[in-house]
């Protein structure tokens, strides 16, 4: 297992660009976009580009997993 110092952790992004994180992480485009329409993924807009919170796709399984639904 990969040991993450705190400087690692200061250096991580936030937030990235939705549809490639998410297609990174094995989740279409169109599952993408339904999630964050249904508020299970926490996005944001910077001009027309919609960027996702990377702790919000990080905890969305057990999240999932915790309302009793899979997608």
């Amino acid at each position: 297992m990969e040991n993450i110092s705190p400087q690692s952790l200061a250096n991580a992004p936030a937030f990235a660009p939705l549809v490639p994180t998410c297609a990174a992480h094995g989740i279409s485009r169109t599952v993408a976009f339904e999630l964050a329409a249904s508020g299970k993924l926490d996005t944001f807009l910077i001009g027309k580009r919609r960027y996702v919170y990377i702790e919000s796709l990080r905890t969305l399984p057990e999240r999932l997993k915790a309302e009793g639904g899979a997608e």
